[in-house]
């Protein structure tokens, strides 16, 4: 009877033991997305002299692509976005600018009233590889380019204008990105800069670029889908797939613009308005983004043939209307800008400029692609 008695009181010790283990695990569970919560919104300290793309671009591949997938999500966790409020966007970490790379800081010294927080107006020099009035920004350890080659080769782009077959497509992976209303030289804490409104988001932008185009002759068509709402994470698997879908229905089409805003703030909260006057009015100054393959994996071999588009437009901008152009960003990612030969994403603006200097912008853009891709045929 008293070795039953033992053999009962280890077995009940070792379904304890099993039971303590068990409610350990879950704790931890619970403990680990808590203490990440704590920790991911100061990482833009740690990150602050480091140039980062901002608006959380995701890659669809595998591998290191998937890290940077993660990471990028990360940093914008899913929000929902009721159609009729919009919810503040939680943990934006977003591009870092050096002081070398800005001037003209006109906000004002004097601290933020409360509830707010400063903007600081600067328009971003030209820094990076140069040629003439082409500059490019190189974030790549493997790959580089010679800014005059890419300007002296033609892009594999051939435009027919003035026919009913689509030749350019423009998208949205952030449908929602969206601006200030006006400028104050504050924010308040509670801004949020997303909406589902089109007409005062990057969409409204890109409606403005389909009209240039259009009017000139090179049919072009304009996706307003959300890839980013209701769920943040995977905006750029959606985009793909949209993507793919347009180029099997309209194989015409030759190029495909992502049309994004930017977002830079510093750790201390400080937003970055870029902005560059342009024939007496302010407009929000625009980023070509331009990628590459850097170690051979993502299977984008023809990543040049995007380079050869992007430096002709930023020249046609740096001519047209000097300031308007930040230097083209060149980073080892891919962006979607696989699915073509002329694929590019355009950044107009961060979440500080108003909406009216974005949509100027988009105007002055769509000028210049329409002068460059008529030359394309």
């Amino acid at each position: 009877m008293k070795k039953l008695k033992i053999k009962v009181k280890r077995r009940y010790l070792r379904i304890g033991l099993r039971l303590s283990a068990i409610t350990l695990c879950l704790a931890m569970l619970a403990f680990v997305p808590k203490a990440y919560a704590q920790v991911a919104p100061h990482a833009g300290v740690i990150a602050k002299e480091t140039v980062l793309i901002s608006a959380g671009f995701i890659l669809p591949e595998g591998g290191e692509s998937y890290i940077k997938e993660k990471y990028e999500e990360s940093k914008k966790p899913p929000t929902t976005v009721p159609a009729t409020q919009s919810t503040t966007e939680a943990a934006v970490t977003t591009t870092a600018v050096p002081a070398t790379e800005a001037a003209t800081t006109t906000a004002s010294t004097a601290a933020a009233p409360a509830g707010t927080l400063k903007v600081n107006e600067r328009q971003i020099k030209n820094t990076g590889l140069n040629y003439g009035s082409v500059w490019v920004k190189k974030q790549t350890n493997n790959k580089t380019i010679d800014v005059k080659t890419e300007l002296e080769r033609a892009p594999q782009v051939k435009i027919k204008k003035n026919t009913d077959e689509p030749q350019v497509l423009i998208v949205h992976t952030h449908t929602t990105e969206g601006y200030m209303s006006e400028y104050t030289g504050t924010y308040s804490k509670d801004f949020n800069p997303r909406t589902t409104d089109k007409s005062k988001s990057v969409v409204s932008v890109g409606d403005i670029i389909t009209e240039k185009l259009n009017a000139e002759g090179i049919k072009t068509l304009h996706c307003t889908t959300y890839h980013d709402y209701p769920k943040y994470n995977g905006s750029y698997t959606r985009t793909e797939k949209t993507i793919k879908e347009y180029l099997q229905k309209y194989p015409s089409i030759q190029a495909v613009i992502d049309v994004h805003r930017d977002a830079m703030q510093d750790s201390d909260g400080t937003k970055t308005k870029p902005t560059a006057t342009i024939n007496g009015k302010k407009a929000a100054q625009v980023m070509i983004i331009s990628g590459c393959d850097d170690e051979d994996k993502l299977s984008f071999p023809e990543w040049e043939k995007n380079m050869r588009l992007a430096v002709r437009i930023q020249k046609e901008m740096a001519e047209k209307y000097p300031g308007l152009a930040r230097p083209i960003l060149f980073p080892p990612f891919r962006y979607n800008m696989h699915l073509t030969k002329g694929s590019l994403i355009i950044e107009f603006g961060t979440d500080a400029n108003t909406l009216e200097e974005a949509q100027y912008s988009g105007g002055m853009v769509g000028e210049c692609l329409a002068n460059v891709l008529g030359r394309l045929s």
